[in-house]
């Protein structure tokens, strides 16, 4: 008889690896299962589980897309080997189901479950779906989907499950009144959030610290600016007198890096950001009204395809990179006004989907974790 166990994977980023974990949360609330996670040993995730009551098991693997031939030819014989060490650990634990949420990491530890008749659920975060998901999805007996959008890039055959994106309960903990206490705000404060993701954005970044002070001065917003680890000290050292006093006055707030995203996602009237699936999601989860920055070079250009997602809800606008400039950004968001932005959100939060996203990844995972 198996164990009531479950097994996540997917990887390399926190945009596979955080829906993964949220999907484990929702499951051992529902089902008390035993949750374990396989990823890359050198990845992302093996310092996130080092703060997560899983046990994670770091195999050797290395990616195919958008590397040099000879990084292809190394990559193969460590995927090699990584699908050889799932297939131990999977015999090992005997689990009940294992569910992926791409990127690379997941095509070694599926392929493997695949050899041992393991059930697979894949879930899928953008609305283009990554090489990795798009492969393991004929090898998948369920596919999930965070847009509707995503069901045609799927094999005809494959049932396939609108979910939404799961989202770790954090997110709908807290309050704006509390989220703006987080920072020094008050309840009555313009508040802009700017990121470009947990490694930063150079050209979103370049776009708005010349804009700082007209943002401030003439807008009337306070500025959380999340500008990445690899920018911070440059930005914070470039600062002119005016805007280090700013930055003392907390109408300025530079961060290189903000693990507590919750919070500044519920204390903004308005956020301007890259279109990452995950992070997308967090901004419906958390009512944000959006600008919407996609990465030229996502792949397959799937930062856009979601974006426009966001806009045919009519929960963002988009700026595209070719189209990207201080005056442009400047003039977007002095079109936005407060009482405009409540109303968009009022009215369309919630139109991407029609069921709730716990109760329909409980439904989907009831006949395998109850047999």
């Amino acid at each position: 008889m198996k164990s009531n166990s479950v097994i996540l994977t997917g990887g390399k980023t926190g945009g596979h690896i955080y829906p993964a974990l949220a999907i484990g949360d929702i499951l051992v609330k529902e089902y008390e299962v035993d949750l374990h996670y396989i990823g890359a040993n050198d990845g992302m995730e093996s310092k996130i589980l080092e703060n997560e009551p899983i046990p994670f098991y770091g195999i050797r693997l290395a990616p195919f897309i958008g590397v040099s031939v000879f990084k292809k030819i190394k990559g193969f014989f460590r995927n090699i080997l990584g699908f050889f060490q799932s297939l131990k650990i999977i015999s090992k634990i005997e689990p009940k189901l294992i569910i992926g949420t791409g990127g690379f990491v997941a095509g070694p530890v599926l392929s493997a479950a695949f050899i041992l008749r393991v059930p697979i659920i894949i879930h899928e975060q953008n609305v283009a779906p990554g090489f990795t998901n798009k492969i393991l999805s004929n090898i998948s007996d369920v596919i999930w989907m965070t847009f509707n959008e995503s069901a045609s890039f799927f094999p005809k055959g494959k049932k396939k499950v609108l979910t939404g994106m799961p989202l770790r309960k954090n997110f709908q903990l807290f309050t704006k009144e509390i989220s703006r206490e987080h920072f020094g705000f008050k309840e009555e404060d313009k508040i802009l959030l700017v990121t470009g993701g947990s490694q930063g954005s150079k050209i979103i970044n370049e776009t708005l610290v010349p804009i700082y002070e007209k943002i401030i001065n003439e807008l009337g917003y306070k500025i959380i600016h999340i500008t990445g680890p690899n920018f911070y000290e440059e930005i914070v050292n470039g600062l002119n007198e005016q805007l280090k006093i700013l930055l003392e006055n907390k109408e300025l707030i530079i961060l290189s890096y903000l693990k507590e995203m919750e919070f500044a996602l519920n204390a903004a009237d308005v956020v301007i950001s890259r279109s990452g699936a995950s992070f997308i999601c967090e901004l419906i989860a958390t009512n944000s009204y959006s600008i919407q920055i996609p990465m030229k070079k996502s792949a397959g250009n799937h930062q856009l395809k979601n974006a426009k997602a966001i806009e045919k809800a009519g929960l963002g606008r988009i700026i595209e990179e070719d189209n990207l400039s201080s005056d442009k950004l400047y003039e977007t968001l002095k079109s936005l006004q407060p009482d405009m932005i409540h109303n968009i959100i009022k009215n369309n939060v919630g139109i991407l989907y029609g069921e709730n996203t716990k109760e329909i990844i409980r439904k989907e995972t009831y006949k395998y974790l109850n047999e």
